[in-house]
């Protein structure tokens, strides 16, 4: 579980892959997607594949290793994040905890 504050600071992480998951829209309504992958496919353990270098491909997941890694070169493609800006007023929160999270996380 993560609280809301840290979720607010890593959603970005799925930016990187939601092209190909929401049909090449983020009003998610439905339509297929890229992959054709199904959400009930979308397993912690398929996530762990596509987020973390190290963790394995997840076999038993029914999605081809080549559709993940598709996804996992787009998000290491895109992460670590050069440059993270917003509004001063969120240094003592959102920014310093998207460091912690990111930090803790990837």
């Amino acid at each position: 579980m993560i609280e809301s504050l840290s979720d607010s600071t890593i959603y970005m992480a799925y930016y990187t892959v939601a092209h190909f998951l929401q049909g090449d829209t983020f009003r998610g309504n439905g339509s297929e997607n890229a992959l054709k992958i199904s959400p009930e496919k979308m397993t912690f353990d398929v996530w762990d594949y596509v987020f973390f270098k190290d963790a394995p491909y997840p076999a038993k997941c029914g999605i081809p290793k080549e559709k993940l890694d598709q996804m996992r070169r787009e998000f290491q493609y895109w992460y670590p994040v050069d440059l993270r800006v917003s509004g001063k007023d969120l240094v003592p929160n959102h920014l310093t905890y998207f460091l912690y999270n990111h930090t803790a996380i990837w």
